[in-house]
């Protein structure tokens, strides 16, 4: 991953968490939280072997709060 795509990641990932949290789960805002702080503190050092790991995990915590806020904008119709 290279280094703009690699903060994009972590920007985004903050971003979800401040403006969702709210409707997130705990387990979904811990994990959320346990990826932004292993990106941030590996900014330096990054493999190209971490980032596949890591890259499905934010994807997955992606997945979850686009099916959370889908969800509740259902509910709410």
């Amino acid at each position: 991953m290279d280094k703009h795509t690699f903060e994009n990641s972590i920007s985004t990932l903050k971003q979800l968490l401040d403006v969702h949290q709210g409707q997130l789960s705990t387990s979904v805002i811990e994990e959320l939280k346990s990826v932004i702080a292993t990106l941030e503190d590996g900014r330096d050092d990054w493999s190209d072997e971490d980032s596949d790991e890591w890259i499905t995990r934010a994807l997955k915590i992606i997945a979850e709060v686009i099916r959370v806020v889908t969800d509740i904008s259902d509910w709410m119709k």
